[in-house]
């Protein structure tokens, strides 16, 4: 029998070199590897969903203030009247320029168009008469105020233009920021 276990000695000695020349994943590694993805997965993809959704309410308000600040410049630099209007509907984009509030678009005369807000982002003029017009001295008639909102979130934002022309953004609603008796406002949420 000493040939059997010879033998034996030589052919486990072979599978141990002919194992060793071979690298790569069990399956019991693989499966694991494949159920810590699916934990990051299940924990992360809601948290870039929010992130996204708070880019895009950030990305829209600020947009709104450059375009409401470039048209009281311009109205300063001119020395006349310039407005701001949407472009159809506040969520299709806006323009500045003069003449917006006439009925045919063709008679409009646009300093500059600014692009519609992402996906699912809502724009409301909720304070206030469109289109919004800066005089001279950069000042409006009326205060206004714009609801920024986006599909799938409870964040909300305000951009909120005082009778003397300037242009704030705040965490929360027009509708709060215009009552001084609701609890839930707090100027320091302003800019």
């Amino acid at each position: 029998m000493p040939c059997a276990s010879a033998s034996f000695i030589r052919y486990t000695l072979h599978m141990i070199r002919f194992r060793q020349n071979f690298t790569g994943f069990t399956l019991v590694e693989l499966m694991v590897t494949v159920a810590v993805i699916a934990v990051i997965l299940v924990i992360g993809v809601p948290g870039i969903a929010n992130m996204k959704r708070s880019g895009d309410l950030t990305t829209t308000s600020k947009e709104l203030v450059v375009a409401l600040n470039y048209a009281r410049a311009e109205a300063v630099r001119q020395g006349a009247s310039v407005q701001v209007g949407a472009i159809g509907t506040w969520g299709g984009g806006w323009n500045a320029g003069t003449n917006l509030d006439a009925a045919d678009p063709d008679d409009w005369v646009v300093y500059r168009q600014f692009k519609a807000p992402p996906t699912g982002s809502s724009v409301a003029l909720s304070i206030g008469a469109a289109p919004i017009t800066f005089a001279a001295l950069g000042n409006v008639s009326a205060a206004s105020c714009f609801d920024i909102s986006v599909t799938g979130s409870s964040l909300v934002r305000s951009v909120d233009i005082s009778p003397s022309g300037r242009v704030t953004t705040c965490k929360t609603s027009c509708a709060i920021r215009y009552d001084a008796t609701d609890p839930d406002y707090d100027p320091t949420n302003c800019d």
